[in-house]
């Protein structure tokens, strides 16, 4: 058993993770979170009688130990994401990822069937280019299809002017899988699925923050790495051990820059339909043309909800928020420079921690590593 301090920034998969962990093991752990409720973006909300997260957060992993201590505090459900995607040049919905079976449907097929055998050339000779996230692309899949897929929606997605910016990543990008031949699910891990219960994922948040002393609506300001003091707008903490999950350059004043982050506003709408799509295996549908909204999502689908009404969410860029890291080259290596500030006894995890897009499993695995290794 310990007696040393933890203070985690930042009350969502990573820090909730984190604090349960940490606590077992004895530490005296202080969570310090800036919203009113625990989750961030994971934390069900409700629009009327109908339930919704920032965005979809489907759960999906390889990891079986991370399924097993997720699933023993809200039960999961199996879930199989399918989604599709509007071509505006079409007029036409797609299977999004990509499906070889819709090619033959585009009224350019022969443009892209051609330049399908050039990408297919990249892949088999391992000329696929990672020098930027449009290169990728190009190479993977040619450029007819980026055009009709990525290229405008990455560019709402990301609120950048040009993919060049991006990094290309794979293991970020479409999850390394470009186009798929048959399995139409978004997702191929093996665990995959959303809570059975209509509050969502929140009994996680709230049963992993027992016994801890969480302090909400607390922005924080200053760190001092040096005495080991963090400083909200409300207080000062002690610390041995401090966890960041939050925004790196806030913690640390801006002291290298501002780092990028793409924000998300999210119009909730009921519609007196019992779902948004008729087709019972559609649950969202992307837009990769000129629309303001980037996604639209049948929310009713995701969360099970009983109601004679349905509820879509359009999503669009906003300002207000920084919730996805945008890994662009410069960003990363803004980053890189604040790393070189971290002292020993500070450790970041999550997606905004560590500056990486990355999802709630990432999220688990990454707290339940850093329990362990913490002594």
């Amino acid at each position: 058993m310990s007696e040393k301090r933890v203070v985690i920034i930042g009350a969502g998969f990573s820090g909730c993770t984190a604090a349960y962990f940490l606590q077992k093991k004895g530490f005296k752990v202080t969570v310090l979170e800036r919203e009113s409720h625990p989750g961030g973006g994971c934390w069900t909300r409700f629009h009327g009688e109908h339930p919704y997260t920032i965005g979809p957060r489907i759960f999906y992993s390889f990891n079986k130990k991370v399924y097993d201590h997720l699933d023993s505090f809200v039960k999961i459900r199996n879930f199989n994401t399918r989604t599709i995607s509007y071509v505006e040049q079409d007029d036409c919905f797609y299977n999004y990822p990509l499906q070889y079976e819709d090619f033959p449907k585009m009224p350019d097929y022969k443009q892209i069937e051609e330049e399908l055998k050039i990408a297919k050339k990249n892949v088999d000779d391992g000329n696929l280019s990672f020098e930027n996230f449009e290169k990728y692309w190009i190479s993977a899949i040619g450029p007819t299809l980026y055009k009709k897929f990525v290229d405008e929606y990455s560019k709402k997605m990301w609120g950048i002017d040009s993919n060049l910016e991006l990094s290309a990543d794979f293991k970020w990008i479409n999850r390394g899988t470009p186009i798929r031949d048959g399995d139409t699910r978004l997702f191929g891990d093996q665990y995959q699925g959303y809570p059975y219960a209509i509050t969502g994922y929140n009994d996680y948040f709230l049963k992993s923050l027992e016994g801890a002393s969480v302090h909400y609506n607390e922005t924080i300001i200053n760190i001092d790495t040096k005495a080991c003091v963090v400083s909200s707008d409300k207080s000062d903490y002690k610390y041995d051990v401090i966890i960041n999950t939050g925004h790196t350059d806030e913690l640390f004043g801006y002291k290298h820059g501002k780092l990028g982050y793409s924000g998300r506003k999210i119009i909730p709408i009921v519609l007196p339909n019992q779902y948004v799509f008729d087709n019972p295996d559609h649950y969202w549908a992307h837009y990769s043309g000129d629309q303001e909204y980037t996604r639209a999502v049948d929310f009713k689908k995701v969360t099970n909800n009983e109601s004679d009404s349905c509820l879509l969410t359009l999503e669009m860029l906003s300002d207000e928020t920084r919730l996805y890291p945008k890994q662009t080259q410069p960003d990363l290596d803004m980053y890189e420079t604040y790393k070189k500030d971290f002292p020993s006894n500070y450790h970041a995890i999550g997606r905004l921690g560590k500056f990486k897009y990355t999802g709630i499993t990432d999220a688990i695995e990454q707290a339940m590593e850093l329990a362990d290794l913490i002594e």
